[in-house]
């Protein structure tokens, strides 16, 4: 094997850190000689027994991150209600900009003097009621 090129010979090294047999282990942030058993979801530390407080959806550090990923828990909390809410707000935007096409297909039907206007207007509503259901399919989705 040619390892003269640093490309492959960063991939060679790449290759032997993370290869599946290789294990990594972690010591206490606080306790340098204590294997770590969690990571604090704020900081990322390793942590021993010792320096973690269990809180409600994750591992703090016991002294000082505890505020924190009681915040980072609510935070987590409020999006997934806040996109429950986008998606039903998407759904009526969706009826409303459909309910626009027509009437303005409609109103192309019914007033001949008007239907240069209406037409196109009636297929940028439609457009726009298409485009918004796709969003709120990926909201959906997501």
């Amino acid at each position: 094997m040619n390892l003269s090129r640093p490309k492959m010979a960063g991939l060679l090294f790449l290759n032997l850190i993370f290869s599946p047999s290789t294990q990594i282990f972690m010591n206490c942030y606080n306790h340098q000689t204590v294997p770590a058993v969690a990571i604090c979801k704020n900081c990322n530390k390793g942590l021993c027994p010792q320096c973690l407080t269990e809180v409600e959806n994750g591992i703090a550090c016991t002294s000082t991150c505890v505020e924190e990923v009681k915040t980072i828990n609510a935070l987590i909390s409020r999006n997934k209600n806040l996109t429950k809410r986008a998606t039903g707000n998407y759904n009526r935007a969706v009826f409303i900009y459909f309910a626009m096409a027509l009437l303005f297909f409609y109103s192309g039907f019914t007033y001949a003097g008007l239907r240069y206007y209406m037409f196109p207007a009636g297929a940028i509503f439609l457009f726009i009621s298409i485009w918004t259901l796709i969003a709120a399919l990926k909201v959906k989705k997501a």
